[in-house]
């Protein structure tokens, strides 16, 4: 049987459009100096929005509520046995490019233009690299915009 490591990421845009990109600190245990979205491991007790909003405040501090937030893609992979149900989050903050305090996770971030995707999905961990591309591919982010 497959242990289950259930994770909750988020696009997180600002009033300009762009999206947040953090990059995991070089002592991050797992995919260290990684490019990476807010969010992360679901606890087995927790609904998922309320999931990325915390980790949302505890990487970035930038304070979200789960209504802010609408589900993009979701997917599950097996990877070394293990199965990462994974759900891919759009939210949305006030102001261009605000501030974040980073938490010991991550050593850097920037408030990146949307364009930057295709660049940025090789970089991040394969449980939300095929997210970002349906996502990217298929213009989901601009047909919510239009909505």
């Amino acid at each position: 049987m497959a242990i289950t490591h259930c994770v909750a990421k988020a696009i997180l845009l600002d009033d300009g459009g762009d999206f947040l990109l953090l990059k995991r600190s070089e002592t991050h245990p797992r995919l260290a100096g990684f490019h990476d979205l807010p969010g992360g491991t679901v606890e087995s007790d927790e609904e998922w929005r309320f999931a990325v909003v915390r980790e949302i405040k505890e990487e970035t501090g930038i304070e979200l509520d789960k209504g802010q937030l609408k589900a993009l893609y979701t997917t599950t992979h097996l990877i070394n046995g293990k199965s990462y149900p994974t759900v891919l989050y759009l939210g949305r903050v006030s102001g261009l490019k605000p501030s974040v305090t980073l938490s010991w996770e991550h050593q850097s971030y920037e408030w990146a233009a949307l364009a930057r995707l295709p660049e940025v999905e090789p970089q991040v961990a394969p449980t939300y690299r095929e997210a970002l591309d349906y996502v990217r591919a298929n213009n989901i982010i601009e047909d919510i915009e239009t909505k």
